[in-house]
């Protein structure tokens, strides 16, 4: 499954989650982990006003906020991907497969 919103984007192969953030420039930051390192996922909704945000929790993984983002783009640290209101479904989706992946 792939997502891209809000100037990143997330992949999930199965096992693998890769969190990308475009960065002033032509860079992006990613960040990949297995869902073996997930200790936990929270599924925040989005409102009128602010996107939403799947939280993941992995242990010692930093917890630094991109800074250096284009205009537009949200600062939050690289184990978390944000969306609007058009990708809530299939944002619910992956979450599911995600949940199911971490239980099995």
């Amino acid at each position: 499954m792939y997502i891209h919103a809000r100037r990143r984007s997330i992949s999930f192969s199965g096992r693998t989650i890769t969190i990308k953030a475009a960065v002033k420039g032509l860079g992006t930051r990613k960040h990949t982990f297995t869902v073996g390192k997930i200790s936990g996922l929270k599924n925040i909704p989005p409102t009128a006003f602010k996107p939403g945000k799947l939280v993941f929790d992995v242990p010692g993984a930093s917890k630094a906020v991109v800074e250096d983002v284009p205009m537009y783009a949200d600062k939050v640290d690289m184990n978390t991907f944000t969306y609007g209101g058009m990708d809530s479904k299939h944002v619910k989706m992956l979450e599911a497969a995600i949940r199911k992946a971490m239980s099995g």
